[in-house]
């Protein structure tokens, strides 16, 4: 099993939204994916709640069966989507992905 976690900081405001509505849609779009993209074994997408220097404001953790099965997932149109609305809105990424 491999567990993907990817943690964003979102622009102020982007695309005519404040930060706090992005990061809604971040999760309506991401969590909606399960189902439709068959690699995906869990997915949860949260915002941050307290506010704290360097803290990140939207985490997704997710869960695939092995680095293929992450990278098939990457490549799915309806992630592409996804991610790109995602790039739009936020202005720092980091990821981790570990086996367990």
């Amino acid at each position: 099993m491999l567990r993907h976690i990817v943690i964003w900081t979102l622009k102020d405001e982007a695309l005519g939204n404040p930060a706090a509505k992005n990061a809604l849609l971040i999760k309506e779009k991401l969590e909606g994916l399960f189902g439709k993209i068959p690699e995906i074994l869990s997915i949860q997408v949260q915002s941050n709640c307290l506010d704290g220097a360097g803290n990140g404001d939207v985490v997704l953790i997710c869960d695939f069966e092995s680095a293929e099965t992450l990278k098939a997932y990457q490549k799915n149109p309806l992630h592409v989507e996804v991610a790109e609305f995602v790039r739009s809105v936020n202005s720092g990424r980091s990821s981790i992905d570990f086996e367990f």
